[in-house]
């Protein structure tokens, strides 16, 4: 922790590094020249007008201080104050700097933009060789923790491994994919180059893991972004692929749609290049298999054009949705973004949110998407809305329309680029959030969504919103959850982090893989592993063909994890 979080006011009155926007400024000036008022008045009535030119140091230093962070917030320096010697002009345009003028809104040779973090939220090296996720819920110790920086580093490690390999990066997936209890665990995120690019092409060649935050400082200044990617851009590339990511892209589904070619890395140490047509099966065992037969260690991906997007929205029953969606989203081409919102906890309420390609302005002012140090507002609502039916309630009727009303137009990079900081909540020591995924054929909607709602009323779960994404079918990973044109249902939900707890939303998730099972759909893997061996392999058919690719090329069970732990050592 630097010192400016841990004794702030010290650092603000007392230091001249980093800088502070208008408000600290003002709000800083009231409390320096209050402070010494009520300093002053005190130590003349105890001890003596004469006592209170001890106070005068103070005061002029912490007016000094302010006022230099003041400046280098308009990337000045603390030379400028010498304004002040000049007569007339020199103050007023010292007071004009000091109070008036607008701060640079990128970071400067001062530092970052006063209140953002310089770089996104990241889950912190692995210390104790204890590898958890970001739920913190899924504790598991393993042997040693590696770290590569070279392709041939990692190639090494897993050539001369005589122990289990698992495989992270981000470690934002829920349920323990990343470790396996005695294994060495590859943390991949020093591996993090941009290896190819061509604007012209729209193709971007980059080591595993990279993140796609990363990647968009790197391509934004093309006029280019992401084909298909998460709504949080901290997840490293590596690991999206893994799990086979979506987001709310129209007229796309998951990141396989997206990726050209992967360079991996076999049990035996083998550097293997592999493509839909180039090694397909290697590939399609690959994306999205959870690194069950290799590591994947550069990926080549397909590019778009940024472009603006404007948000529009509405409301309507939740029974509706289906038929709006057909009618007026599916086939638009210029919606680049969509998604709808499910309101807990009656889920008879559908808020559709659509970003749609413009010619206007950006009402934000930069192209990336701002870093906030921290998200007091989002903490705030987030715990608000988990508490009650009433939170719940103050969220679609009073919140959301305030939020909702205003007119937001954002670049396409700036709308794919949210940092998973602002859902992180105080602690998760007694409580914590967590996703779960249910992918359904768009035609059995309404089926669906009656029964999650039953069963989340029937359990009392305490779900916080259900997002519903779209996604076309998969183009052919074995362990695809978009056997068909689907909708994902993301339940995001708070539970409580005793084992009573774990196992009480065991029951009722294996009742929702049920229903979906039998609506001849799936669940999402990333997240805890409570479904039984038969559901898993009722909703991922082609796991038997993993399972014996797996035996041919990794016939030492060497790449392992909580889900090739829990569902393959014992096939």
């Amino acid at each position: 922790m630097i010192f400016k979080d841990k004794l702030p006011v010290s650092y603000l009155l007392f230091t001249t590094r980093g800088r502070i926007n208008r408000l600290t400024y003002w709000a800083a000036s009231i409390f320096i020249w209050a402070t010494f008022y009520v300093l002053f008045n005190l130590i003349e009535f105890i001890i003596s007008y004469t006592a209170t030119w001890t106070i005068y140091p103070l005061l002029f230093f912490a007016l000094f201080a302010t006022a230099v962070k003041r400046l280098h917030d308009t990337n000045k320096s603390g030379g400028w104050l010498f304004l002040a010697l000049i007569p007339i002009l020199g103050p007023a345009v010292l007071i004009y700097l000091l109070g008036f003028k607008r701060g640079s809104i990128q970071a400067n040779r001062f530092g970052a933009v006063p209140d953002t973090a310089p770089d996104y939220f990241k889950n912190p090296d692995i210390k104790e060789k204890i590898v958890n996720d970001v739920t913190q819920i899924n504790p598991v110790l393993v042997a040693r923790v590696e770290n590569p920086k070279t392709v041939e580093e990692l190639q090494s490690i897993i050539k001369m491994s005589d122990r289990s390999i698992c495989i992270g990066g981000g470690r934002f997936s829920m349920g323990g994919q990343t470790a396996s209890e005695g294994s060495i665990h590859i943390d991949m995120r020093h591996l993090n180059n941009v290896i190819e690019f061509s604007s012209e092409n729209k193709t971007i060649k980059v080591q595993a893991g990279i993140r796609w935050c990363d990647i968009q400082q790197y391509i934004d200044k093309y006029d280019l972004s992401v084909k298909i990617m998460q709504t949080y851009a901290n997840f490293t590339v590596g690991g999206a692929l893994s799990v086979n990511c979506h987001g709310r892209y129209i007229g796309l589904g998951s990141v396989i749609l997206s990726v050209k070619s992967l360079d991996v890395i076999l049990a035996s140490g083998e550097f293997v290049h592999t493509s839909e047509k180039e090694r397909p099966e290697l590939f399609f065992a690959t994306i999205g298999c959870y690194n069950a037969l290799a590591v994947i260690v550069q990926v080549e991906l397909d590019l778009e054009e940024n472009v603006a997007v404007k948000r529009s929205h509405k409301k309507m029953p939740s029974e509706a949705y289906k038929k709006y969606f057909f009618e007026n989203i599916r086939e638009n081409k210029d919606i680049v973004f969509h998604n709808g919102d499910i309101y807990p906890p009656n889920y008879k309420n559908v808020r559709a949110v659509s970003w749609i390609k413009t010619k206007e302005k950006p009402t934000v002012k930069t192209r990336l998407m701002p870093l906030a140090a921290a998200y007091p507002i989002e903490r705030y609502f987030i715990e608000t809305f988990s508490k009650s039916h009433f939170g719940k309630w103050r969220r679609e009727f009073i919140i959301d329309p305030i939020v909702f009303a205003s007119k937001r137009i954002h670049w396409r990079n700036y709308e794919a680029g949210y940092d998973v900081l602002e859902l992180e909540p105080e602690s998760r020591k007694r409580n914590t959030y967590v996703l779960q995924e249910y992918f359904i054929s768009v035609k059995k909607f309404n089926e669906f969504s009656a029964s999650m709602s039953e069963i989340f009323t029937r359990y009392k779960v305490n779900v916080i919103n259900v997002s519903i994404r779209h996604a076309k079918t998969d183009s052919g990973s074995l362990l695809a959850w978009a056997k068909d044109e689907v909708f994902a249902f993301v339940v995001w939900y708070k539970q409580g982090t005793s084992e009573m707890d774990k196992n009480k939303v065991a029951v009722w998730t294996r009742e929702l893989i049920d229903i979906s099972v039998s609506l001849n759909g799936s669940y999402y893997l990333p997240y805890q592993p409570h479904a039984t061996k038969e559901q898993f392999h009722k909703a991922y058919p082609k796991a038997e063909k993993l399972f014996e690719l797996k035996k041919q090329l990794d016939p030492t069970f060497k790449f392992r994890n909580v889900i090739w732990d829990t569902y393959y050592k014992s096939n």
